[in-house]
């Protein structure tokens, strides 16, 4: 008996990294879920979708833009459709932006990282709530970052973007607690796709020379054996942690998040980077 049997969940951006590992633990644990992202469905239905079903979970695909209110609000009717409720939603989506001072960013390059990293979360909310308080049941679980509780320089909409998505979290938690709906956020560790992007933006921005291979090198074995001091991280040899965190451990928290289990706890934001503290 899986923690989510018979619960419905829409994740976003599953076509990768932390929120493929979200879909596919959802499943596992007997959710039916709906996928989405901007690739190609075909695409999504061999990435992720054919491996679910092959695990013998239920999934439907969607090719989404969730920064755009009339596709989201036509996945969630789909899924409505083809599934008959929404219980959990997964709003993990989100992308780098821009690797600029702000005095050399556009408005273009500012805007859509808000779009796609924070109106998202207005948007999939807005379309999934009316169901959920018409129950009065419902888990949100939304995806920020350690970025989101401290600076990164040259990041500035993606840093205020997962800031905003705490404030967020915190602020529909208060609104939305009478109907027995829990919102609350996931700090979670890197994703080697992801820490690519940052690493090879930022490297651009300073006009350096970039080396792919040498960058998954390095990454693969921070990943097995961290030993530096980040923010509040404990030294490993202080017996506290050695080895960085991923995709599962932010998958494995969002389960919980998702399941009754977590039915007291409600605007928090929870990090699972490794030990790492803010």
């Amino acid at each position: 008996m899986g923690k989510l049997d018979g619960k419905v969940a829409i994740v976003t951006g599953a076509a990768r990294g932390h929120s493929e590992a979200v879909a596919r633990r959802f499943a596992s644990e007997g959710a039916a879920v709906a996928i989405s992202d901007v690739v190609p469905v075909e695409v999504l239905e061999e990435q992720v979708g054919s491996k679910i079903r092959d695990a013998g979970g239920r999934v439907i695909c969607f090719q989404t833009d969730v920064s755009d209110e009339e596709q989201v609000n036509a996945m969630v009717e789909q899924t409505l459709a083809q599934f008959g409720t929404v219980d959990i939603l997964a709003n993990v989506v989100g992308i780098a932006g821009p690797t600029k001072d702000v005095w050399d960013m556009s408005l273009a390059e500012w805007k859509r990282t808000l779009d796609v990293n924070l109106d998202s979360l207005f948007l999939c909310c807005k379309a999934v709530l009316p169901v959920m308080i018409e129950k009065r049941y419902g888990k949100i679980i939304n995806f920020s970052s350690g970025t989101g509780k401290q600076p990164l320089s040259h990041r500035t909409p993606y840093a205020t973007s997962k800031m905003g998505v705490i404030g967020f979290t915190r602020t529909l938690a208060a609104d939305v607690g009478q109907y027995n709906i829990n919102v609350n956020a996931i700090c979670p560790g890197s994703h080697q796709e992801r820490s690519l992007e940052l690493a090879q933006g930022r490297a651009e921005y300073h006009g350096e020379q970039f080396d792919e291979d040498a960058f998954r090198q390095r990454f693969r074995e921070q990943q097995r054996n961290e030993k530096a001091v980040l923010a509040g991280r404990w030294l490993a040899d202080e017996g506290f942690s050695d080895s960085g965190s991923g995709s599962e451990d932010a998958a494995a928290l969002a389960v919980f998040l998702a399941s009754d289990d977590s039915s007291s706890m409600t605007g928090q934001d929870i990090n699972t980077g490794g030990g790492v503290m803010w």
